[in-house]
């Protein structure tokens, strides 16, 4: 669905004269800033690709795109192939490129959409590659000094958190809960928000390295006194894992799928699961099943 301002401005096609203006108009269809930033790089890619150039020095209206072709697009994709990406990659960059010549169609700047056809790569589920078990959780935070790096790793893992989510983490949504536990309100994808019980313990030691009375103040702290940020929190994690000796990168989504195949495991109904995890379908959260 186009945004109020991107329905105004395809109202006044006739001001829009080049392949530039067409992807500014397409962008601001795309919720998110990040979403936005991807899909114009991977524009950009194709466009390098197109007319044999680097990326780092293609501009977007150095191709017309009324001037692409099937062949063109059957080609990247071929040429994706070659280039080792993981099929989610592969489909992310031409599902850009269907996305916005779909759009260029649909405010008539071309008469076809020559991408309709092209199929994407079918996803890899590699799932069951990213699971740790309970042993190498528990060994990740009993390796991690007390503080907050191990406050971070239980709380990816015991909420199933997001990194986005844990990153913004402010007191305010830190609250007591029943029997001495405490609970969290995350706010996640699609502006959703949603309320994880945490174990007594953890709520406890949380409370215990507050320094900031303020309920805007953030719950992890970086060294500059800010919210420590994701890059840091991803490196906390792969951190503990060399440390746990866990072979590959552990990211906090694999905090993430741990948690909700462990809590399945454990005979939790998979309807909380979702509510806890924030999906927005059922089938989403069937995968752990």
């Amino acid at each position: 669905m186009l945004t109020p301002g991107a329905e105004n401005s395809v109202q006044r096609m006739a001001d829009v004269t080049n392949t530039a203006q067409i992807v500014e108009l397409w962008k601001s269809s795309k919720r998110s800033p990040e979403t936005r930033r991807s899909y114009e790089t991977d524009i950009r890619y194709f466009i390098a690709f197109v007319l044999g150039v680097s990326p780092k020095l293609v501009q977007l209206n150095d191709l017309d795109l009324r001037t692409v072709t099937m062949n063109d697009v059957l080609a990247f994709a071929d040429y994706l192939e070659t280039k080792e990406y993981e099929n989610s990659t592969r489909a992310r960059k031409l599902a850009a490129i269907k996305s916005l010549l779909r759009f260029a169609l649909k405010v008539e700047w071309t008469k076809f959409n020559v991408a309709a056809e092209v199929p994407l790569p079918e996803p890899q589920d590699k799932l069951a590659e990213r699971l740790l078990s309970e042993l190498e959780v528990m060994t990740m935070i009993a390796l991690t000094p007390k503080g907050r790096d191990r406050l971070v790793i239980q709380l990816l893992y015991y909420t199933g958190a997001r990194v986005s989510e844990i990153a913004v983490l402010t007191w305010r949504s830190v609250q007591p809960g029943r029997d001495g536990n405490g609970q969290v309100t995350l706010y996640g994808k699609g502006q959703k928000t949603r309320t994880v019980v945490i174990p007594k313990s953890i709520y406890q030691e949380l409370l215990a390295q507050r320094t900031n009375n303020s309920p805007d103040a953030p719950v992890f702290i970086s060294r500059q006194g800010g919210a420590v940020g994701e890059r840091r929190i991803r490196k906390i994690v792969a951190e503990s894992g060399k440390r746990a000796g866990i072979s590959g990168n552990v990211s906090p989504h694999w905090l993430r799928h741990s948690h909700a195949t462990h809590s399945l495991d454990r005979g939790a109904p998979v309807q909380l699961l979702q509510a806890t995890l924030g999906h927005s379908s059922l089938n989403q959260t069937s995968r752990y099943t």
